[in-house]
């Protein structure tokens, strides 16, 4: 599968066959239900996480919220691409910068949950 370039016209011995089949112009229908499917799973599990972090209260919790509304801000910023509301050069710098707090934030969620506090030492009672 060949690399091509975003915002450069194909010449005319490139093939349209080395386009990822998601990506060929007029298949945006079957990405746009893909990304629908994403985005509402995620919604469920981000309104889900809220619910979980009303009740414990804790920060890990937060940083999960906050990491599924990033993996939810997404699949947004695909569905605006794909509708041609967002240009190309935005989308790959807004997906890649999601991708970035998406790490980071799950990363404090791991460090958060291996540190232990007075308070979690205590057992349930």
């Amino acid at each position: 599968m060949g690399w091509i370039p975003v915002g450069v016209p194909p010449s005319s011995g490139s093939s349209v066959s080395s386009v990822p089949p998601l990506h060929i112009a007029g298949s945006e229908g079957p990405l746009s239900w893909l990304l629908l499917a994403a985005a509402g799973v995620t919604t469920v599990l981000f309104g889900l996480s809220l619910v979980v972090t009303y009740r414990r209260r804790s920060r890990r919790h937060l940083l999960v919220s906050a990491t599924l509304a990033a993996l939810l801000s997404r699949s947004v910023v695909g569905l605006l691409t794909v509708r041609w509301l967002l240009s190309a050069g935005s989308h790959h710098l807004l997906e890649h910068g999601l991708d970035a707090v998406i790490a980071i934030l799950l990363l404090a969620a791991v460090y958060d949950s291996t540190t232990t506090t007075c308070a979690e030492r205590r057992p349930n009672t």
